[in-house]
């Protein structure tokens, strides 16, 4: 059996429940009331209501989702890295081979006829 009744302002709302025991009470949470200051509405919330805002935005993160931002970021410049030193070797594999192209074409080099 239950007897939920209507609180009054700033209460708390309760939900008494009767068992075989005796009468149990159970609050049930709800947001703390808001507080109008100036012309902005300034919130009194819970840490858990904070937290979920903030998630909503993006800001909080589990560390074990914090490592792999790391590790990413890691691996992102050794990719960057690798790729600017394979750029440095073919670069320098094209002139070793222009070399020796220019090399063997001086060796027997004739003039075109035209």
């Amino acid at each position: 059996m239950t007897n939920a009744t209507s609180p009054r302002h700033g209460e708390r709302v309760g939900l008494a429940l009767t068992c075989v025991s005796g009468p149990v009470t159970l609050g049930i949470p709800q947001l703390a009331p808001t507080d109008v200051r100036g012309a902005g509405l300034t919130l009194s919330l819970g840490k858990a209501v904070a937290v979920m805002a903030k998630a909503l935005f993006g800001h909080v993160v589990a560390p074990a989702e914090l490592r792999m931002v790391e590790e990413n970021a890691v691996l992102r410049a050794k990719v960057r890295r690798l790729e600017r030193e394979l750029e440095e070797l073919r670069t320098q594999r094209d002139a070793a081979i222009a070399h020796e192209l220019l090399s063997m074409a001086g060796e027997n080099a004739e003039p075109a006829l035209a």
